[in-house]
Order: C-alpha cells, then sequence, then structure tokens
C-alpha cells in the first residue's frame, strides 16, 4: 500500500487525538495558573531504529543546585509492515515495550547531570486486535493489518540473501544505559540548553535490546516561555547531531555514523492541575537501505499532556503518531511518572 492510500488513517487518528485534547480544553476548569511545560521523551521504537542512541532532548533543567528528579516511564509502540525491494527484505510485526528508569541531579543552579537505563521487550502484539477493530470502526484502511495476522511476533531483516536480523519469539533485557549532560544558558529572558548524550552498549545486539556500539549525540534546545506567557503557552525547538558507533554484526554494513535529529513542541497550561502539550520529532534516516523501514526519514506527532499532583509529582500521559508511515511505529503509547526532591 502506498503512502497516499495511508494518509487518511493517519489524518483521521490525528484528528481523534486533536479531538480529546480539545474536549478535555472544554471539559476542565479554566482558571490557569501557569507552569513551564516539559518537552515529551519521545523516541523512534521501530525496532530496528531503537538500538541506537538518538537524543532525547530536553528544553528544562534542574534550577536549584543540590534538587534530584526520578522519572518511570511505560511505553508500548505497536507495528505492522513489510518491504522487499532488490536485495533488502524486512517484516516488523509486533510490539516494543520500554520500561526506562531515569535519575537526574542538579550539580549547579545550571549543571545537570542524569543516568537512565531502559528495559525492553519485543513481543506479539497486544494491541493489534485494538488497533484493527478501531481501523474497522471509522472505516479506515488497515493496511498490511488482517484479522489473521493479529497477535502475530516476525521481526526479520535480510540483505542479499543474508539475515542481518531476526526474532522469532519474544525477546527482553536491559538496553543500553544513557547518560545525559546539561548546561543552561539565558537568551534574553529565554533559556538555551545546551546539552550531550552518551549511549553505552549495555543492551544486546541479538535480542534488540541495544546497538553494541557506543554513541555520542551533542546538541541544545531553545526554551521559550515569554513570547506567549499571556496565553500560558510555553514554547521549545531544537537539534542535535549523533555519532552512532558501528553495531555489531553485519548491520554496521548499512547503518550510517550521523543522525539528525530535531524537535519542536508547545504546552498550554490549562489551569493549575493540567497542562495540554504536542511536539513534533524527526531525525534522518538510520540506514543506507531502500526500504521506507530503515531508508526513510522519520517524523512523529505526540499528543498529550500532564497531570500535576502538587509542585513536586507529575503524570504524562501520551500517543505518538508516525506522519511518514512505515520509518516509525504505527502507534505509541506513554506514560511517565516523575517526583521531584528537594
Amino acid at each position: 500500500m502506498t503512502d497516499q492510500e495511508r494518509f487518511p488513517r493517519i489524518n483521521i487518528q490525528t484528528q481523534a487525538l486533536v479531538a480529546l485534547s480539545l474536549f478535555m480544553a472544554i471539559a476542565l476548569p479554566c482558571q490557569a495558573q501557569y507552569k513551564p511545560s516539559a518537552a515529551f521523551n519521545t523516541v523512534n521504537l521501530n525496532p530496528m531504529i531503537q538500538i541506537f542512541g538518538l537524543p532525547t532532548l530536553a528544553n528544562r533543567t534542574l534550577d536549584i543546585k543540590g534538587t534530584y528528579r526520578v522519572e518511570l516511564e511505560q511505553q508500548v509502540a505497536n507495528y505492522h509492515s513489510q518491504s522487499a525491494i532488490n536485495s533488502e527484505s524486512i517484516t516488523l510485526d509486533g510490539e516494543t515495550w520500554r520500561t526506562n528508569i531515569s535519575l537526574a541531579a542538579a550539580v549547579t543552579n545550571k549543571t545537570e547531570l542524569s543516568v537512565s537505563i531502559p528495559y525492553i521487550r519485543h513481543s506479539a502484539g497486544y494491541l493489534d486486535d485494538l488497533i484493527y477493530d478501531w481501523h474497522d470502526l471509522f472505516g479506515m484502511p488497515q493496511g498490511e493489518r488482517t484479522e489473521d495476522s493479529n497477535d502475530n511476533f516476525d521481526i526479520q531483516y535480510t540483505d542479499a540473501g543474508k539475515s542481518q536480523a531476526r526474532l522469532a519469539s519474544p525477546a527482553s533485557g536491559i538496553g543500553d544505559i544513557r547518560l545525559k549532560y546539561l548546561y543552561k544558558l539565558p537568551a534574553i529572558d529565554r533559556e538555551i540548553i545546551l546539552q550531550s548524550e552518551l549511549k553505552l552498549p549495555t543492551g544486546s545486539s541479538e535480542k534488540l535490546t541495544g546497538s553494541g556500539g557506543t554513541d555520542l549525540s551533542i546538541g541544545f534546545m531553545l526554551n521559550d516561555p515569554v513570547s506567549l506567557q499571556n496565553h500560558d503557552i510555553n514554547l521549545w525547538a531544537g537539534s542535535s547531531a549523533t555519532y552512532l558507533g558501528d553495531a555489531d554484526g553485519s548491520l554496521s554494513d548499512r547503518q550510517k555514523n550521523l543522525v539528525w535529529s530535531a524537535r519542536a513542541g508547545m504546552g498550554w497550561s490549562l489551569n493549575e492541575s493540567v497542562t495540554l502539550k504536542t511536539q513534533l520529532d524527526t531525525h534522518s534516516a538510520v540506514y543506507q537501505s531502500e526500504t521506507d523501514e530503515l531508508g526513510k526519514a522519520a517524523l512523529m506527532l505526540t499528543v498529550g499532556g500532564d497531570i500535576h499532583f502538587s509542585s513536586l509529582y507529575r503524570l504524562e500521559l501520551s500517543a505518538i503518531e508516525d506522519l511518514i508511515t512505515e520509518s516509525s511505529p504505527d502507534i505509541v503509547f506513554t506514560a511517565k511518572f516523575t517526583a521531584l526532591i528537594e
């Protein structure tokens, strides 16, 4: 199925997410108390791409030396696609669950260090039935999905008749640990967050929980809580470059060593407890491949928001949709709980 044929599904799903946000805006009391927003931690959970250390650009830092932040994040990505072009053949059918624990510390009032430890599980598509029924209910194209293909699991990539990656049964394990450094610079009532991120080869390339290589990214984010402050809106945007160390095995034959990423978003404080957010994320192709799954740039739309239980505790809920099909999962759901320790 061509991209043009699949775009109607994307548009309807995106409209549904936006409609949900608008419903929340109308239904909830809007006695606003402005809260600067934190960017979504959106990552591309395509099982062949998430093994690399593409950055998670942050737009905020801890502001007081000696404070800490603990985050527990659960993501689930559902995907179903296959391509066979020239010498390459790829099938991605299943789900990836990513459980991430991170701890950040304010070393100074302008500097933050953090460590993130993910646990990755690739398994059958437990959400397949829900997604299939959703498409059927609204008359959306199913793409390559069928009722018979629901709950199947198959991840494989071959090149020139040689298997480059294959998972025929569920696999799980610790992923690649990340270390992040943030430094905040003032910029006319706004902030520029300089940041670098190091991904260590602690995962398993055979289980697709890591690449087996060390990756390093350097980038920045502009945080702007001022321009639309009268409307209780916080803006952010930034970009980065990532050097990808060679993956284990023959995957390195096709992978690129330099990938560009960018992020832009906004948060709208509805009231003291609720903030609505949306964000666009993109990155250049990670592989030199003719398949859409590996050789295309990615563009992802994240829609969701925060529920603030207090100034110290926050729950973030979101959904991520692939605006460029096949290069990222069809849909990703995320829940993240954040606690500040002063």
